[in-house]
Order: structure tokens, then C-alpha cells, then sequence
């Protein structure tokens, strides 16, 4: 006579689990910095004062020198940086989002 465990096992490995999808997405993200969080490869969408006052030609650029964060945090407080992060959104998991910074 089988025991009640070998019956247990049997009914576990005989159900086939479902295939999980997931699915990648890329998520734009933006935020208010100040300018003491700047870092080096930031991308800076927008400052907290017009372009013309600034050195700056483009309204839009990434860090891409200690000369040039240094120059960024003279010419503001705070400066609005984007982000991109890529997120995988599982269909049969609890956490919807999962995420992690992408840089480029």
C-alpha cells in the first residue's frame, strides 16, 4: 500500500506549472535634483532657471565632465534630470514592476 507521502509527490510533479511571460518595457522617469546630487552621466531635461541665462547652447544635455558638472551646479539650485529604466512586468507575479536603471 502506498504511503501518504509518495501520493503527495506524485500529485505535485504531475501538475505542469504555467510558463511565465514577461514582458520589457522602458520607462522614462524624470526628477528634481539639487544641484549637490548632480553626478557625472546624468542627463539634465531642464534647470530651474531659463536657458538664455545660462552657458549652456542646448535645453537638454548629459554631464560628461567634472568641468561640466561644476559649471552646471554654478549656473543653478536645482536641475531636472531623466532617467530610463527597464522594467520586466511578469504576468503571473505579485510585483508587477520590476525595474532597474539603464544607462547608456
Amino acid at each position: 500500500m502506498p504511503s501518504i507521502a509518495s501520493n503527495r509527490k506524485k500529485t505535485k510533479s504531475s501538475a505542469p506549472r504555467p510558463l511565465q511571460c514577461v514582458t520589457t518595457r522602458i520607462v522614462n522617469e524624470s526628477r528634481w535634483v539639487h544641484r549637490n546630487q548632480l553626478e557625472v552621466g546624468m542627463y539634465v531635461s531642464e534647470l530651474d532657471r531659463p536657458w538664455s541665462e545660462t552657458r549652456f547652447m542646448f535645453q537638454g544635455f548629459r554631464i560628461e565632465s567634472s568641468d561640466m558638472l561644476h559649471q552646471v551646479q554654478e549656473s543653478c539650485e536645482y536641475a531636472q534630470v531623466a532617467q530610463e529604466k527597464v522594467a520586466r512586468v511578469s504576468s503571473n507575479s505579485s510585483a508587477r514592476l520590476v525595474g532597474a536603471s539603464r544607462r547608456p
